[in-house]
């Protein structure tokens, strides 16, 4: 019930450039003392709670150019909606870009010296596991990239191996239709029953209880 065994995708592991100063960062309001100034990613998030998004979007974007993880899957969230700046195709494909460099980071180093930034605000330490689920509905959809069932497939594994419910209903219908991976009935049950677990509404769904589905 692990994570797949094939490995994320080629694309640029490149760092992104931070982008240029605002001009509405020179009105903007201070910072308070009890968000670390120093850390572009907690500016950030101040800033994003506050409604400032384009100073929020230069933020995330220096958070993003240091490798941090968790910026940086702000800043392709935030390039994705356009929060701060004018949504492109190209900032679509450079978000799905950045989310998949972020879930690589976030294997590759100890997310405990960031949870700092987050003391606010921890609901975003929520957002890694949510990029891996908007790369695998970004995969399936055919949002910035080509669509790849087997690939939306395997980012919403890995989103609902780490507990994430929404990832875990797609993943099931991924097993009951055979997107992405072989049919299979008892694994759909499974991740169903994860999502039912943790409040997910599962209509027409009694089937998954079944004995023979354990």
């Amino acid at each position: 019930m692990g994570l797949f065994s094939k490995s994320e995708p080629e694309l640029e592991k490149t760092l992104p450039h931070p982008l240029p100063v605002p001009a509405q960062l020179s009105t903007a309001q201070p910072v308070p003392s009890d968000v670390d100034s120093s850390d572009p990613l907690a500016v950030g998030i101040f800033y994003h709670e506050n409604d400032n998004l384009p100073v929020a979007l230069y933020y995330f974007s220096v958070s993003a150019a240091r490798a941090h993880p968790i910026g940086m899957v702000l800043y392709a969230i935030s390039l994705r909606h356009g929060w701060g700046i004018d949504k492109t195709p190209d900032l679509e494909r450079e978000a799905v870009r950045l989310l998949v460099l972020a879930t690589t980071l976030a294997t590759e180093q100890d997310l405990g010296d960031y949870t700092r930034s987050l003391d606010r605000t921890n609901k975003h330490a929520t957002q890694l596991v949510l990029a891996m689920h908007e790369l695998g509905i970004s995969f399936k959809q055919g949002w910035g990239v080509p669509k790849d069932k087997m690939r939306a497939a395997y980012y919403l594994n890995m989103a609902a191996s780490l507990g994430d419910p929404d990832s875990q209903v797609e993943l099931g219908h991924c097993y009951l239709r055979g997107d992405g991976v072989k049919v299979n009935k008892k694994m759909a049950a499974f991740w169903f029953r994860k999502a039912e677990k943790q409040g997910a509404r599962m209509v027409q769904m009694q089937w998954i209880w079944k004995e023979k589905y354990d």
